[in-house]
């Protein structure tokens, strides 16, 4: 049975209050040094490992000219490296460069800190729960964003849901 549009209200409304938390708490830290979005740009780069930009905005979601804007900043500032694609000459890999890797790890180390910090009063079993029921909302999202985005465009690939 579907829940009601009171609870999806809801939901949303959380989600986005969350999304605005989360974009708060990433300026705090080492992340703070990325531009917008760069975060999402490595973190989805180092689960991938070297690919083409116009896989890297798909498995995004994100248009091609604003990963193009992020790709950029992120080659200038020396944490991310295009190279020539070796199966094909006309296209260029992205992918991290050690820099990029050691930032990551930083803030990703920061980001943990502050999240055990922010729930100290909560218990394991609390957070386990939790982690569950946001991996499960996750997991519903992205099949739900691949049926519609498959429908209308059958090569959009499909999402990861193991990370």
């Amino acid at each position: 049975m579907p829940i009601s549009s009171e609870t999806a209200q809801h939901l949303l409304g959380e989600m986005f209050h969350i999304g605005r938390a989360l974009r708060s708490a990433l300026f705090l830290t080492e992340a703070g040094q990325l531009p917008p979005g760069g975060l999402a740009v490595l973190t989805t780069l180092d689960a991938s490992g070297p690919c083409r930009q116009v896989d890297l905005a798909a498995d995004m979601r994100i248009t091609q000219s604003a990963l193009s804007r992020h790709i950029t900043e992120l080659v200038a500032a020396g944490y991310i490296v295009r190279r020539a694609d070796p199966s094909d000459g006309r296209a260029a890999l992205v992918q991290l460069t050690g820099e990029g890797v050691d930032l990551l790890n930083r803030a990703r180390q920061a980001h943990t800190r502050h999240l055990q910090e922010t729930l100290d009063d909560w218990s394991e079993d609390d957070a386990e729960q939790t982690y569950l029921a946001v991996r499960r909302l996750r997991n519903s999202l992205n099949a739900r964003s691949r049926c519609a985005s498959t429908s209308e465009n059958p090569q959009v690939p499909k999402e990861r849901t193991d990370v």
